[in-house]
């Protein structure tokens, strides 16, 4: 008998008498609410992680993309705000996956960056990360969706919960919150503090307020209203950064020489930012239906500040604030039909989006510059509705069927004048089969197109930049087409497995274009195709050990397409170099995650993760690679009545770790050194703290 087969064996059939603890219900077993109807994860027939605010404490984040990094398919691409890109679906200074905060969109800005720093980890509860094709969310669902659900009151009486943590580089981080129900009425208040002066001297400050409050008509319908407001202010080093001699030599300075033969520093750019959402929310479910439905406003202001010249060239600091206002409405619902041996639950939404944004940028020490192509107004109205279908044949076989059809309008204007007026129509669908072998397992095959529609800020540059090389009426959004073969088992507290195997092909990819050395903004300039497999594993398999295995395998290469490229040894720019046949860069073939826990006894637990990350190409061409890292994080904590006590370690080992931008392969000079761009990322961290609960 195969050694693997013999060790599946046992752990099925003996580790029960090694006593395994009992614990709370496993992740696949939560119900997702980021899906056309809620249903369980397991029988949720797409490639979707669940990561419990209980797994966001014991990992010890600062900020969300720390926790998503560790999900595969999912990689960090952070440059100077958080972000991170799905399967590989990235394009230059733009959003990544859809972001939601209890079911709410978060397009915020004209760049609409996947940012995630403003995000307190501590007013989550979980986050949901879908990676397949879906009809849910409409637009931007192409790169992926993550749906952060913050915490709510569930629990009758009044209860409570403080904490503070000390760590690395002045790092201090304080919540507190009072919850619960009385009667017919539920509430929750949660306040929160962060602040760090940055590995690279990027001070960093956040003032989080949430507030719940909700009334239960019956046991199966609420009203709820909620505000949340979020007040962010950073300091970065310059978005140019850093090149090799100053990276060698300023690593962890916010300012640094132009170069080893010019002195004048390159100062740092400033940003303030204030988020504010209100949002009512009406929820009905019994055994024969469901209903859900929000309206919402939300208020972002940020004032960003360019200074990277104030002590060498004024004239050339400028500053920009953008101004938003966006009103959403949201409606789903279905009914569950029982025909014996058939269950048959049909459900329709509708959505709307209203987006006013203002831009302005004025340049301080050159009053008379004209700007009056970076003064723009944006108006963005995207009209959604879908329909799905979901069947079970003795509750063995199901099928999952569905369509949406988007409208997206786009008016944009400047003080030049020039006027933008777009308006696309896409039709997105999904088709899903599966297979239950028990009420623990799934295997399911499915088949969906959906898009990526481009920000407002490509827009922009289009009509600043772009001439004849990029039209404002030539911009299409990416069309995505995803295949999966994806398999759910909860077999046992000792192993549990999420495994997808996926192909997709992207049409209408956006990338820079340039009219030699020109920059002309973010056109269509080609096509790709992705394949790779997802894998998730963990299970406890004594009383006193468990483990977390996460890992993917991505290629994800062009399969047409020009982009602006300098020749290697010469160092001349073309502006149409062929990708075809090229890996997408940044983008490594394999990432994983290896974690082991320990629970040494009652209340105390250790835990230690190594996190590998494969090597990536810089360039379109692919003749720079940055090099694989392996990054280990630890955390002791210990529970003890209403108290817990924690001390963690981020890249314990402190391993220099970077985003690298070169995308035209650029040399130093003929036959030089590849001319990179380094942002610098987090090196070690320290941290110790408390909490207490009532």
């Amino acid at each position: 008998m195969n050694r693997s087969v013999r060790i599946l064996i046992f752990l099925i059939v003996f580790l029960p008498a090694y006593g395994i603890a009992q614990e709370n219900v496993h992740k696949m077993d939560e119900i997702v609410i980021t899906a056309t109807n809620k249903a369980k994860a397991i029988d949720t027939p797409a490639s979707l992680s669940i990561i419990t605010g209980e797994e966001l404490e014991e990992m010890g984040v600062k900020n969300v993309v720390e926790a998503l990094a560790k999900i595969p398919g999912v990689v960090d691409s952070s440059s100077k705000s958080r972000t991170v890109v799905i399967r590989g679906n990235k394009s230059a200074m733009a959003g990544g996956p859809v972001i939601l905060i209890d079911g709410i969109p978060q397009k915020n800005g004209d760049y609409r960056y996947s940012e995630f720093n403003f995000i307190p980890v501590t007013q989550i509860e979980r986050i949901e990360v879908l990676r397949s094709a879906g009809i849910a969310y409409g637009p931007g669902a192409a790169r992926g969706v993550i749906n952060i659900i913050t915490k709510k009151s569930k629990e009758e009486g009044f209860h409570g919960n403080v904490s503070t943590s000390y760590g690395s580089w002045g790092t201090h981080d304080e919540d507190a919150s009072i919850y619960g129900r009385k009667g017919k009425y539920d509430y929750l208040f949660n306040v929160g503090n962060y602040h760090t002066d940055g590995y690279e001297e990027e001070e960093e400050n956040r003032l989080s307020v949430l507030t719940k409050f909700g009334y239960n008509l019956s046991d199966q319908t609420r009203i709820g209203v909620w505000f949340n407001h979020i007040d962010y202010d950073t300091d970065t080093a310059e978005g140019l950064s850093k090149k090799q001699w100053q990276l060698d030599h300023y690593r962890r300075k916010i300012h640094f020489p132009k170069s080893a033969t010019d002195a004048d520093l390159i100062w740092h750019n400033e940003k303030e930012q204030e988020t504010s959402t209100f949002a009512l929310e009406f929820s009905h479910s019994n055994d024969n239906m469901f209903i859900d439905s929000s309206l919402s406003w939300s208020d972002f202001d940020k004032d960003f500040k360019r200074l990277k010249d104030l002590f060498d060239k004024p004239t050339s600091v400028y500053y920009e604030d953008s101004r938003q206002d966006t009103y959403t409405f949201t409606v789903s619902g279905g009914y569950y039909f029982d025909f014996d041996t058939i269950s048959y639950t049909p459900s329709i939404g509708i959505n709307y989006e209203n987006i006013d944004n203002e831009v302005g940028r004025i340049y301080p020490y050159s009053p008379g510059k004209n700007t009056d192509k970076y003064n723009f107004d944006l108006d963005e109205q995207l009209y959604g509705i879908f329909w799905d279908n979901d069947f079970l044949f003795r509750e063995k076989w199901g099928l999952k069927i569905g369509g949406r059809l988007d409208k997206a309008e786009v008016k944009l204007k400047d003080k030049v004048p020039t006027v933008v007026d777009q308006d696309k129509t896409m039709f997105s669908y999904l088709i899903a089969p599966s297979y239950h072998f028990n009420d623990k397992a799934n295997i399911y095959v499915s088949a969906g197109r959906n898009y990526w529609f481009p920000t407002p800020r490509y827009y922009a540059w289009a009509v600043e930049k772009g001439g004849t090389l990029n039209d404002v009426e030539n911009l299409e959004p990416e069309e995505l087409m995803t295949y999966e073969i994806g398999y759910k088992h909860m077999l046992h507290k000792a192993f549990n497995i999420n495994a997808t195997i996926y192909f997709s092909e992207c049409e209408d990819k956006f990338g820079s274009v340039y009219e030699g050395t020109t920059y002309r903004g973010q056109g269509n300039i080609g096509d790709t195709k992705a394949k790779g497999i997802e894998l998730e594993a963990d299970g406890r398999i004594n009383s006193f050990f468990g483990y977390r295995l996460a890992g993917a395998y991505q290629d994800v290469e062009w399969t047409s397409g020009t982009a602006s490229s300098y020749l290697h040894p010469t160092n001349v720019r073309v502006r149409d170099a062929d990708i075809t046949g090229k890996q997408v860069y940044w983008v490594p073939k394999l990432s994983g995650l290896v974690g082991l826990d320990f629970f040494l006894m009652e209340g105390l637990k250790f835990s230690i993760d190594a996190n590998y990350m494969g090597e990536r190409y810089i360039d379109y061409l692919n003749r720079i690679k940055y090099p694989s890292k392996t990054t280990f994080d630890a955390r002791i904590s210990y529970a003890w009545k209403n108290w817990k006590f924690w001390l963690l370690g981020k890249n314990i080992f402190d391993k220099d770790l970077e985003y690298v931008s070169n995308t035209s392969g650029k040399l130093t000079g003929v036959n030089g050194e590849p001319d990179n761009k380094y942002y610098v990322q987090d090196g070690a961290y320290f941290e110790a703290g408390i909490s207490y609960s009532f």
